[in-house]
């Protein structure tokens, strides 16, 4: 959460303003690393999201086993309906401003809250049925596939350019088709669907080991070549079917489900392992009511309030540096804000 926190919402961008710190030709060079234009180069801007739709499906195995401890599969289904329903609306405030009650031109489905809404529905069903990693496995692999396949081979109608092009491609013209007017430009969701839900689901497959019955070495190796396997896998295949960001290629999944799976290794082998975990409160804090935080940050802007303790300290330096104090202002306010919460044992679950 801290990740996306620090990219570009709630008036906080720590990690643009730092490099704006280095001088100018540093932050021209680093800005393509926060601009989510068309593209088919990994950019740090791009892993926030899948690592969201990541977490949330590392996490279902271990949530559902619970809820099946304690109730039916019949009150299971309707908690899964229930919660999917409540982060889609959720989806619809944060991205498409549905409380301006502007429904004319109110974008649809281009929040990651929308995504994860649909992802958890499909992954929860499954990991409640029983169904065996195995197929787990084969299902991803299948979604995968058939996107890129879909892409390959059904025409777009009137075009005959690159199937991949931001300029028109089977994505666009869906989107078109089912979204009209409610499409936000930029990037392309519909069709997209099939690899939010694949997404997830290599969460699912790594939470599936980590909350596993294996001792901790054996989990720390297992996701650790997991994520290897997937990165070798994406670089291979973006040859091929190029690693997007916009149109959430089957390469671009793997990709960034291997840099998530990697760094879940090292920090399980660190903390879990090694012991060493003190350092983790400053994001435990953010972690514990994430989506309270993400809602928040989508609503406010921060630095307001944060300039009213550094505003006055800022102006006395240049204006990068004014920048940088405010970012850092903003995202101490939030995080004193999810620390009150967290004393209290204030967490907010949907």
């Amino acid at each position: 959460m801290f990740l996306i926190l620090a990219i570009d919402i709630g008036g906080a961008p720590v990690f643009r303003t730092f490099t704006e710190l280095w001088g100018d030709n540093f932050a021209k060079v680093a800005a393509t690393q926060f601009s989510y234009g068309f593209t088919d180069q990994l950019r740090l801007c791009h892993i926030a999201m899948p690592m969201f739709l990541f977490i949330v499906g590392v996490v279902i195995p271990l949530s559902v086993g619970n809820r099946l401890k304690k109730s039916g599969k019949k009150g299971i289904y309707l908690h899964i309906v229930r919660r999917s329903v409540i982060l889609f609306v959720l989806g619809l405030i944060a991205g498409g401003h549905l409380l301006q009650l502007k429904f004319e031109n109110m974008p649809l489905y281009n929040n990651v809250l929308e995504y994860i809404s649909i992802g958890y529905l499909v992954c929860a069903i499954l990991i409640t049925v029983g169904t065996p990693f195995r197929v787990l496995v084969s299902l991803t692999v299948f979604l995968l596939v058939l996107y890129w396949a879909l892409f390959l081979f059904i025409p777009v109608p009137g075009w005959e350019g690159d199937p991949f092009s931001g300029e028109m491609n089977l994505a666009i013209y869906l989107d078109n088709i089912v979204l009209g007017r409610f499409h936000k430009p930029g990037s392309w969701q519909v069709l997209a669907t099939i690899n939010f839900i694949s997404n997830m689901l290599l969460g699912v497959l790594m939470g599936k080991i980590i909350f596993g019955e294996r001792k901790d070495m054996s989990k720390f190796k297992y996701l650790f070549l997991s994520g290897l396997l997937m990165l070798a896998s994406g670089i291979i295949w973006g040859e091929v079917f190029p690693v997007i960001r916009s149109l959430w290629t089957s390469s671009y999944v793997l990709v960034t489900c291997a840099i998530s799976t990697i760094l879940l290794a090292l920090f399980y082998y660190i903390i879990d392992i090694r012991g060493y975990s003190q350092w983790t409160f400053f994001f435990i804090v953010f972690g514990v009511n994430s989506i309270v935080i993400y809602m928040m940050a989508h609503m406010f802007d921060f630095r307001l309030i944060g300039n009213i303790f550094v505003g006055g300290l800022s102006s006395l330096f240049p204006l990068n540096i004014s920048n940088f104090i405010q970012a850092v202002g903003a995202m101490a306010v939030m995080w004193l804000i999810m620390y009150c919460m967290y004393r209290k044992r204030t967490f907010i679950k949907i």
